[in-house]
Order: structure tokens, then C-alpha cells, then sequence
């Protein structure tokens, strides 16, 4: 499957906030003077309880903010982080701008295709993974650096993808690392590699290299 950013949903399909995410829609709505100031972070609770933006979506929305839906759908594909397609359960974000691709990012990324078994701007069959090349995480100083869902893993290497990617099949919790977890400050990628990868699994920690 495709991870495209063209929305696939059907004229048919129907979308209603839950009564939970509603509330939170009005509680954000009210701490704006202007109501279309909450438009993104109405659409990232959408796509939250959805998965992803579909057309039924879009035109809930636009209903909400009174405005055209095309409004809405150029927002949603003019910010990178509103996605028109279902990803997969874990979304790998591996970053390929200059200071990531300087760092290894291409090789970490061949990499995660070969062990998920799916490539970039794809989902796997059985919907657990995808993988998207992006262009800036903004964490350039931890490069090389992935994003899975909401969480950054930086300084990244091949034996913390092996691990990261093991406990999310056996559906364990991966804490984030930050650049300062991997190796301490100014000492950069090299001390990185020397030290190894802390990775923490379901409050265990175990040292990978």
C-alpha cells in the first residue's frame, strides 16, 4: 500500500469526533481569538483518532471552521505531518536531510527497508510498519535521526533499528533516545559508535555494539 498524499476515502464515508475528542476540539477552539487558529491542531486530533486525513474528514472539518473543504485540504497537504493515506501501526520517519545523509542515513534506511520488508512511502501487508524518507526531524545535531510515530530515536545506528524494530514486534514499549542518551555532548557521532546504543525495552536497559 501506498503512502501517497492523495485522499482515497469514498463520497459515503461518514466521520464524527468521539464525545472525548470533541471536548478537547472545543477546549483548544476556545484558547484562540481567531476560531481558524485552531484548524492544524483540530486536524492532528482528527487524524489521531483516525489514523490518517480522509475526505470525510476534511469535509467534518471544514464544516466545524466554516470554511471551504479545498481550504481544508490545502493545509493538510502543505504540512508534512497530515497524512491523506492508513500508515502502519509503527511509522518510521528516517530523516535524509544534510546532516542526517552526511551521518549514514542512507545506509540506516536500506537498512530498515531489508528488516521490515517494505520500502519507503509504503506500508506493510499486515499494516504494522511504513517507512517514509523525510526531509528535516530538526534534531540535526543527534543525526543521523528516525522518528517512530511521536517519538525520535538520534544518533541512530544499524544495531538500534535491529532492537527498536524487535520490540515492536513482540509489541514491547521503546523509550525515545535523545543524542545526549547515545553519547554525551561534543563528543559526537564517533564516541557514538564507540559506546553503542543504550536502548530502553519495556523499563529494561539493554547496551547494543
Amino acid at each position: 500500500m501506498s503512502v501517497d498524499r492523495f485522499p482515497h476515502s469514498v463520497e459515503e464515508e461518514q466521520f464524527e469526533f468521539e464525545p472525548d475528542a470533541r471536548a478537547e476540539l472545543v477546549r483548544i477552539i476556545e484558547k484562540y481569538p481567531v476560531k481558524r487558529s485552531a484548524l492544524i491542531p483540530a486536524l492532528t486530533l482528527a487524524q489521531k483518532q483516525n489514523g490518517f486525513i480522509s475526505n470525510a474528514i476534511m469535509r467534518h472539518v471544514a464544516e466545524i471552521f466554516e470554511i471551504p473543504p479545498m481550504e481544508i485540504w490545502g493545509v493538510v497537504t502543505f504540512y508534512g505531518m497530515l497524512k491523506t493515506q492508513p500508515l502502519g501501526e509503527f511509522h518510521f520517519q528516517v530523516c535524509n536531510n544534510l546532516s542526517c545523509a552526511l551521518m549514514g542515513a542512507a545506509r540506516l534506511l536500506r537498512g530498515l527497508e531489508a528488516r521490515l520488508g517494505v520500502k519507503a512511502g509504503h506500508t506493510r501487508e499486515d499494516g504494522k510498519f511504513s517507512i517514509e524518507k523525510v526531509e528535516c526531524l530538526g534534531a540535526c545535531g543527534g543525526a543521523p535521526c528516525l522518528q517512530v510515530n511521536e517519538d525520535y530515536f538520534e544518533r541512530a545506528t544499524p544495531e538500534m533499528i535491529e532492537e527498536i524494530t524487535t520490540a515492536f514486534e513482540n509489541n514491547e514499549w521503546v523509550s525515545p533516545i535523545g543524542a545526549d542518551e547515545v553519547a554525551p555532548p561534543c563528543r559526537g557521532a564517533v564516541a557514538a559508535a564507540k559506546m553503542g546504543s543504550g536502548i530502553k525495552v519495556a523499563g529494561r536497559e539493554r547496551l547494543s555494539g
